[in-house]
């Protein structure tokens, strides 16, 4: 069984350009910060992923 736990980075290094990406919350709490973060990061330090429809519910 593959291990579905990852970290921040992992997970945020699974998306690519032009994917569209869905998090989840309820008024702020629930909310994935360290994933926004990590992702902003990415962006940051490679420029990548670009053009990304982000859905927040």
């Amino acid at each position: 069984m593959r291990n579905k736990i990852f970290s921040a980075a992992d997970a945020v290094a699974m998306i690519r350009s032009g994917d569209t990406v869905a998090i989840s919350g309820f008024v702020g709490i629930g909310t994935p910060n360290a994933v926004i973060c990590a992702l902003e990061e990415r962006f940051l330090e490679t420029g990548e992923p670009r053009n990304l429809t982000l859905v927040f519910a």
